[in-house]
């Protein structure tokens, strides 16, 4: 068994927030997750997965069931290739869970756009199946993202990068979908070329969006609703983030 995940949670208290728990997500094998907690602060090498209670988290909570007409990924899968599993640290078993929800949300978006490639999209190669249940989502790999390259000073072409990102945006909104997540962590870069991915969040215009929200500082606040404006605004901050060098931060 390993450790996936580890995250610190707070409460509120009258001086603000203070430390409650340590969230602790662990797997065994390739597809079975467990949850833990610590009352103590730790950090994933400080973790005595011996020491904890673990729990674990059932498959129908993951893992959503795999509808025929989606596409399977190449097995075995191809050398070079990213296998995207879900997050599970905001996992709680006693709440409704929106895990498989977003892997559906993201497999939908993908199979529209497996139709209608665009250089500036990251290529889906389709769904990871097993037992009916799909198992994770595999994509092109690429080197380094958009925020990595910012946040370490790496030089590239701030023109030929915002320009590929628009039209790759351009492109899902004339297909009528909006990506609703837009940021500099979920744009990967192949050189001066910019790919989109991660589409958990990616609904046609006008739907109502899920319990996952945009990134903060990058998206509209409390939007309900997929709309182009809400992919315009994070284009306007990610403009802001190129051309300025750095990722934005709040003012705390």
């Amino acid at each position: 068994m390993e450790i996936c995940e580890a995250h610190s949670a707070y409460s509120e208290c009258d001086d603000g927030v203070k430390f409650d728990h340590t969230k602790i997500i662990l797997r065994r094998g390739d597809d079975e997750y467990f949850y833990a907690k610590s009352s103590q602060r730790l950090s994933p090498e400080e973790i005595d997965i011996d020491a904890l209670e673990i729990f674990e988290i059932p498959t129908e909570h993951i893992w959503p069931l795999a509808d025929p007409k989606f596409t399977q990924a190449p097995n075995p899968l191809p050398a070079g290739c990213y296998l995207k599993r879900p997050t599970l640290i905001h996992y709680q078993p006693n709440e409704d869970n929106d895990v498989g929800n977003l892997i559906l949300t993201e497999v939908e978006a993908c199979e529209v756009l497996r139709q209608s490639p665009h250089p500036n999209i990251v290529r889906y190669l389709g769904c990871m199946i097993k037992d009916g249940r799909i198992r994770g989502l595999v994509f092109d790999k690429y080197p380094i993202t958009l925020w990595e390259m910012l946040d370490h000073k790496i030089e590239f072409d701030k023109s030929h990068c915002l320009h590929g990102i628009e039209a790759g945006v351009q492109h899902m909104h004339d297909l009528g979908l909006v990506h609703n997540d837009l940021n500099p962590s979920n744009i990967m870069m192949d050189g001066n070329h910019p790919i989109i991915i991660d589409f958990d969040s990616c609904k046609s215009d006008g739907k109502k969006l899920g319990k996952k929200g945009g990134t903060y500082m990058y998206s509209l606040e409390d939007e309900e609703y997929s709309k182009r404006d809400n992919d315009l605004y994070s284009l306007s901050k990610i403009r802001e983030s190129v051309m300025q060098g750095k990722t934005l931060t709040p003012d705390w």
